[in-house]
C-alpha cells in the first residue's frame, strides 16, 4: 500500500532539484473555487507557467488570476475560436483539442502537461521536474495512469483514491454495479488512461485528451507510469455530488460514461424521484463502505492521501475558499 502526504508544505517537500522546464495547459469553465484549487496545486508543484483557456471569456477567474506572474489567462472569445478555424458553438472536444494544441505551440521547449480542471498530478517522493529528468530520456511523452477520488467512510481521516483494478477485483468489490463501470475502464467511472506530459517543440504535433498525435497516428515513444512508480493522475470526478450532478448532461452527451451507466443516469433523470435516485447512484459509484476500503487495500488498489487544497489556495493566493460563494 502506498501512503502519500500532500499538505500545505507540498512545494517545500517537492520543489524541483533539477532543471526541467514544465508547464500546464488546460481549457476550463468551472466555479472559481475549483479553478483556484487547480492553480494552487500546480503552482505549488513548481510549474513554470499555467496557461488556461477560459471557455467563458467573462469567467471571474480571469480577473482573480490575471496578475499572477506564472498564470496566463486566455479568454476564449469568438475571435480566439475564429483564429483556430472554429466557433464557440463547435463541439467541445474539438475546441478542447484545438485549444490544447494551440497552447502546445506557444512553447518551443520544455514539457507541457495537458489536464482538466479536476485532474491533479501526484508523484510520491519526487518532484515533477525530477520525474521528467529521470524518466523522459528521448521519449516524446510521459503518460501517468489515473487514480479516482472516492468518498471515504465516516471516521477515515485521509482522502481516498481507487486505482485501476482487474475485472475479478471490481466484480467482488461492486457486485452487480460492476457492469456500470464497463469492461474497458478498469474499475473506474472516468477514464483510466491518464494524462501526458508532452515534450515541446515538435512541429506538427496535435494534442488529444490523453496523448499526442501526429496527423492520424499516435506520435512517438511514450513512457507509461502508474502506482508502481509512485505516479498518479488524481481525478476528482467523484469528489462532490453537486459538481458531479451539474456535469451529467455533458458527460452523457460526450461519452464520458459507459453506455450502461449513461442509460442508468438518463433513466434517473427522467424519474419523478430523480434527485433521490441520482444521490443513491452517486453513492454506489463514488463512496466506499469500510469492507470495500479493506478489499481495495488488500488488492493494492487504494491510495490514501492527506489532502488540503484549501490551505494551498490560502498560501498561494491569500484567498479563503470559505468566503467564496458557490454559483
Amino acid at each position: 500500500m502506498l501512503i502519500g502526504k500532500m499538505t500545505s508544505e507540498v512545494s517545500a517537500e517537492m520543489a524541483p532539484t533539477v532543471t526541467q522546464v514544465w508547464r500546464v495547459g488546460a481549457i476550463m469553465n468551472e466555479p472559481l473555487k475549483e479553478v483556484l484549487k487547480f492553480c494552487a496545486w500546480y503552482l505549488a508543484l513548481g510549474a513554470d507557467e499555467l496557461t488556461i483557456c477560459f471557455d467563458n471569456p467573462d469567467d471571474p477567474a480571469i480577473e482573480a488570476l490575471s496578475e499572477h506572474p506564472r498564470v496566463r489567462c486566455i479568454p476564449c472569445t469568438p475571435a480566439f475560436w475564429h483564429s483556430l478555424g472554429l466557433t464557440a458553438e463547435s463541439a467541445f472536444v474539438k475546441r478542447q483539442n484545438a485549444a490544447l494544441t494551440w497552447i502546445y505551440g506557444q512553447y518551443p521547449d520544455g514539457w507541457l502537461l495537458n489536464v482538466d480542471a479536476d485532474e491533479f498530478m501526484y508523484f510520491e517522493g519526487r518532484g515533477v521536474a525530477d520525474v521528467l529528468q529521470q524518466e523522459g530520456g528521448q521519449a516524446l511523452s510521459i503518460r501517468v495512469i489515473t487514480a479516482e477520488r472516492v468518498i471515504a467512510p465516516e471516521g477515515v481521516g485521509e482522502t481516498l483514491f481507487r486505482r485501476p483494478m482487474a475485472y475479478d477485483v471490481r466484480k467482488s468489490v461492486y457486485g452487480t454495479d460492476a457492469k456500470l463501470f464497463g469492461p474497458k475502464r478498469s474499475g473506474l467511472v472516468g477514464h483510466p488512461q491518464g494524462k501526458s506530459f508532452v515534450r515541446c517543440g515538435v512541429a506538427g504535433l496535435q494534442l488529444r485528451q490523453h496523448w499526442p498525435r501526429a496527423g492520424s497516428v499516435e506520435a512517438g515513444e511514450e513512457v507509461l507510469l502508474d502506482h508502481r512508480d509512485g505516479a498518479h493522475l488524481l481525478h476528482m470526478i467523484g469528489a462532490d455530488f453537486e459538481i458531479w450532478r451539474n456535469k451529467l448532461a455533458w458527460r452523457c452527451g460526450s461519452r464520458g460514461f459507459t453506455d450502461p451507466l449513461t442509460e442508468r443516469i438518463e433513466a434517473a433523470l427522467a424519474s419523478s424521484q430523480s434527485e433521490t435516485e441520482l444521490r443513491d447512484l452517486f453513492s454506489r459509484l463514488h463512496a466506499l463502505r469500510p469492507d470495500q476500503v479493506a478489499h481495495l487495500e488488500r488488492e493494492d488498489a487504494l491510495l490514501r492521501l492527506e489532502w488540503d487544497l484549501t490551505a494551498l489556495v490560502q498560501r498561494e493566493f491569500g484567498i479563503d475558499l470559505e468566503r467564496i460563494a458557490m454559483p
